[in-house]
């Protein structure tokens, strides 16, 4: 679980999944500096059981945004909680022929430089074999 592997880095984190049973599931390691919040982030009807601050230092977001039905409007979403200086990360699965989820190089570059982060990233990180296929990942960064 990645909060597991940040939260010795930070301050405080803030997870928020829409996923009860992945909120349980953090809540279960009974990390110190870990707040983890079911609920939608994106949500403009403040689907989220708290209120979130705003000016956060880092948003990621691991293995969602391709799966995201306006990932373009997500993106620009997040960029509006960023600090000044915030980075924004993201990886997610590189798209690919006869998927439905997965996003381009290109894709992310344009949805980054139109949310008007700086210092923008984007490569493929990493792959994951499995027996029937290799499945790269890309990873886009910007800095609010």
């Amino acid at each position: 679980m990645l909060a597991q592997q940040v939260a010795p880095y930070v301050f405080e984190l803030i997870a928020v999944d829409t996923s009860e049973k992945m909120i349980a599931v953090l809540e279960n390691r009974h990390i110190p500096n870990v707040i983890a919040v079911q609920g939608d982030i994106l949500a403009t009807d403040h689907r989220c059981e708290v209120d979130l601050p705003s000016g956060f230092d880092l948003i990621y977001a691991s293995s969602v945004c391709g799966f995201l039905p306006d990932y373009e409007g997500a993106v620009l979403a997040l960029a509006r909680l960023l600090r000044s200086g915030g980075r924004f990360i993201q990886w997610d699965w590189r798209a690919s022929d006869g998927n439905d989820f997965g996003l381009s190089e290109n894709r992310i570059r344009n949805a980054l430089q139109t949310a008007k982060f700086g210092s923008i990233r984007v490569g493929q990180a990493f792959s994951i074999e499995t027996d029937e296929q290799t499945l790269p990942v890309l990873i886009g960064t910007g800095i609010a």
